[in-house]
């Protein structure tokens, strides 16, 4: 057994008491032990939380196409190297800029936050305000004539009156209608149930790339004391049409050039047989997480409250805890106290989402490179951008490093390093969500499931959110659908969300390792039966135009 040294990525920029473990070692055998190993390295603090753009991204794409490289498998990015760049640009809110009432100071991120997208900047120095109604009922919007010129407000929904399907639609009806299009700007009072997660990720910006302006009016999330400072009075007492106070201040959006380059890693594993060789069974994982906040947060009291009323953090409603629910939240807390300090957390590490993934695919190559060649080649792929949108795989599959037609399959891991029964109630050691495995090939699906069922310990497939018009849409929220829409055969993977997802507790001492190195397993049994069977999968069910809306 060769044994060789693992890039300590973390300590470019480790802060002195960041780096928990001290990798040093990996093995060629696909091993738990290797897999903490990398997730204690690549999920650190000083990866600060491994936004596309950042520093932080930029060291573990570093890291990535190093560890191909150590592990003998061909650059297949742009131009014979290691890498493919995305010409993105980072489309954000100008800090400098404040909104004022009365002398009161919105503050950023808590008060307010700017949805940066490609609306044109008005100046809303000075400009009347109008409670214009409920955000997800037009029937209750006041006429077009009343906004013209002002900044209109907007309530949304109460949080125990909402469904899964309707927890991300209050800005959907406002901004795909046209008519406030006369107004300065659209406040709406939703940034108290989106929560610091959608706040961040508001304040870290889009990545885009089209740099073209619209003439809509800019809208702004707020929270709701802002907004009833503005109108007056409580938002629940308030009439639609009612006049508010005066807002004075701006909120510019701008486009930057990104301060290092968004980009996905691309190696090869040739296979052994020049006949196929040139068809790729594609293995799938992001790098990339969601950065960091403007202010910390007790990790312990976040992950106690998230355990009681956040069981899914971020897909789960921003709402206040019940008193019998405060009181399961101090019993926690209060343990956690008897044991370590406060301990202030700003970054969101992203170890499950989708560090686990990442490590998988590091720890799957290494130990594929190490033994007999597939007959047909492995394509590793490990996607930037996938939080903004999927735009790494994308961009990947819109503009391929190989021959988008040899890609006869395609494996994506996102999030299967939790899985616990404390994580989802009907979760387990058996526990494994899968989508789309027989949306295009029945036998695609068919070859995955004779696999697990040879694994030492078999997942039970969870395929309900595979399920057509499901709410959450996982169909649509993984990077394998940018390769379904092409008519590849492809199936997301996952272990399922927790209290950690998009959350500053996402961190490395939280994941399974035994459970990740079963699902890593897994992946690389079903790459080796789908490159070396005697065809590619057969597709049996109608692909969709790849330009079209997803659905679910």
């Amino acid at each position: 057994m060769r044994r060789l040294p693992l890039l300590l990525l973390a300590l470019a920029c480790a802060r002195t008491n960041s780096v928990r473990t001290a990798p040093a070692r990996t093995s060629t055998d696909l091993s738990a032990a290797d897999l903490r190993l990398r997730l204690y390295a690549l999920a650190d603090d000083s990866m600060m939380g491994r936004a596309p753009g950042d520093p932080g991204n930029s060291i573990a794409t570093t890291h990535i196409a190093a560890e191909f490289a150590r592990f003998g498998l061909e650059p297949a990015g742009d131009n014979g190297t290691w890498f493919q760049t995305l010409p993105f640009y980072r489309r954000s809110v100008d800090r400098r800029d404040t909104l004022r009432i009365d002398g009161y100071i919105g503050k950023l991120g808590s008060d307010y936050a700017p949805i940066p997208s490609n609306a044109r900047y008005r100046p809303v120095d000075n400009t009347p305000t109008v409670y214009a109604g409920l955000a997800s009922d037009s029937s209750t919007w006041i006429d077009a004539s009343k906004a013209s010129g002002k900044v209109v407000i907007f309530s949304v929904l109460p949080l125990e009156r909402r469904t899964v399907a309707t927890r991300r639609t209050n800005l959907g009806p406002i901004v795909s209608s046209q008519r406030f299009i006369g107004a300065k700007a659209i406040l709406v009072a939703e940034l108290d149930a989106a929560g610091p997660s959608t706040a961040a990720a508001y304040l870290t910006g889009n990545l885009v790339l089209d740099t073209t302006w619209r003439d809509d009016p800019p809208v702004t999330v707020v929270s709701n004391d802002f907004a009833a400072r503005l109108i007056g009075i409580p938002l629940g007492q308030a009439m639609a049409g009612r006049t508010g106070r005066t807002l004075h201040g701006g909120m510019r959006v701008g486009v930057f050039p990104l301060e290092h380059p968004a980009r996905n890693v691309v190696g090869i594993l040739r296979g052994s047989d020049a006949s196929v060789n040139g068809q790729f069974v594609s293995l799938t994982a992001h790098n990339d997480h969601v950065g960091f906040d403007r202010a910390p947060v007790d990790h312990d009291s976040l992950r106690a409250f998230n355990s009681v009323v956040r069981p899914m953090g971020a897909d789960s409603p921003n709402r206040a805890a019940t008193a019998e629910e405060q009181k399961r939240i101090r019993t926690i807390l209060d343990s956690l106290r008897a044991i370590r300090p406060p301990r202030p957390d700003s970054i969101r590490n992203g170890a499950d989402d989708d560090g686990s993934g990442t490590v998988a695919l590091m720890e799957i190559a290494e130990n594929l490179a190490s033994g007999p060649r597939p007959r047909r080649s492995i394509l590793f792929v490990s996607h930037t951008a996938e939080e903004f949108g999927l735009l790494g795989s994308r961009w990947f599959t819109d503009h391929p490093t190989v021959n988008r037609d040899s890609i006869i399959s395609e494996i994506d891991m996102d999030m299967i390093g939790r899985g616990s029964v404390r994580d989802l109630p009907d979760a387990g050691p058996a526990y494994l969500e899968v989508i789309g495995m027989r949306r295009l090939s029945t036998e695609f699906g068919d070859v995955l499931e004779a696999v697990n069922k040879r694994q030492p310990q078999p997942f039970a497939f969870n395929l309900a959110f595979d399920a057509p018009g499901h709410p959450l849409q996982y169909y649509c929220r993984a990077d394998h659908y940018s390769y379904a829409r092409y008519g590849i055969p492809s199936v997301a993977i996952s272990r399922g969300e927790h209290m950690d997802y998009h959350q500053v507790t996402d961190e490395p001492q939280y994941i399974d390792y035994d459970a990740l190195f079963r699902v890593a397993s897994f992946v690389r049994d079903a790459a080796l039966e789908l490159a070396t069977r005697p065809r590619r999968p057969r597709l049996d069910k109608p692909k969709q135009d790849p330009r079209a809306p997803c659905r679910q």
